[in-house]
């Protein structure tokens, strides 16, 4: 059950640091500039909204992923904002939603662009021949109203790993199954899983409409960002050999989504995947 998705490690790690680009004390020689077009209210709780460049996707450590130094305004239809980089080649660029209640992580991605043939993030160079790019965004702030819930309890059997550094349950849209499907799916996540206890009560704010996979991910100490493992899968009730998929309605809150995690079979496949 290991999956190599560089982009998981990234998504619990962005949650304790800060994703902001060092600009040094010499100006940069290039720019992006991005026109976003907003529909909709911004959500009560919505600290800011940033401009994010990523120069690999996914990205391997997360100082690549780049920052603009301020919140655009969210009380406009219409928004200019930039940021300047270094020539050179960036396969991504999107925004990123800050609340004021939670703590940040990748189910805050309000928009990205993607490509509609590849399916892949639609990229950009900045160069000496054209150091100035403008590109244009859409949002809809409907997909930021969490107005469904997932809730339910995951029991851990066995001992935690010694070396656990973060335990999250994760909601996504559909099951993924490429780096790239751990951002476009992904719904909502709790990393707020302490080490050692018996059972966990959850409570998972999600947008309403399917939820086509929900799983327990863990990840070890000082581990490199791709080393993730999924403990934990929910399956359907009636059919434990299939993936349990679900539909909320707005308003909608699904209960007893329940699931467990043995340690001891874990550490053994952790131990038989490092032999």
């Amino acid at each position: 059950m290991k999956h190599t998705a560089l982009f998981i490690g990234l998504l619990f790690m962005c949650t304790q640091f800060a994703c902001e680009m060092d600009h040094g004390l010499a100006p940069l020689p290039g720019k992006l500039q991005v026109e976003v077009a907003f529909t909709g209210t911004p959500p009560e709780d919505t600290q800011g909204v940033y401009l994010i460049v990523a120069p690999e996707f996914p990205p391997h450590a997360i100082n690549e992923l780049l920052q603009s130094p301020n919140s655009l305004p969210v009380n406009q239809d219409t928004v200019l904002t930039e940021i300047d980089l270094p020539y050179g080649d960036y396969e991504a660029f999107g925004l990123w939603w800050y609340s004021k209640d939670t703590r940040s992580n990748l189910a805050d991605i309000l928009t990205m662009p993607f490509s509609g043939i590849t399916g892949e993030p639609l990229g950009f160079t900045i160069s000496p021949e054209e150091p100035l790019l403008q590109r244009s965004l859409r949002v809809n702030w409907k997909y930021m109203y969490r107005d469904a819930s997932l809730r339910g309890t995951i029991h851990f059997e066995g001992d935690f790993p010694e070396n656990t550094d973060v335990t999250a349950i994760a909601a996504y849209s559909s099951e993924p199954h490429s780096p790239v499907h751990y951002l476009v799916y992904l719904k909502a996540i709790d990393i707020s899983i302490e080490s050692g206890i018996k059972k966990y009560d959850y409570i998972l704010p999600v947008a309403n409409g399917r939820i086509g996979y929900i799983a327990v991910f863990w990840l070890p100490e000082n581990a490199p960002l791709y080393d993730i493992q999924i403990v934990s899968e929910y399956m359907d009730p009636e059919d434990s050999e299939k993936i349990g998929k679900l539909v909320l309605s707005p308003d909608e809150i699904v209960e007893n989504i329940d699931l467990t995690v043995n340690w001891n079979d874990f550490k053994r496949i952790f131990q038989a995947e490092d032999e």
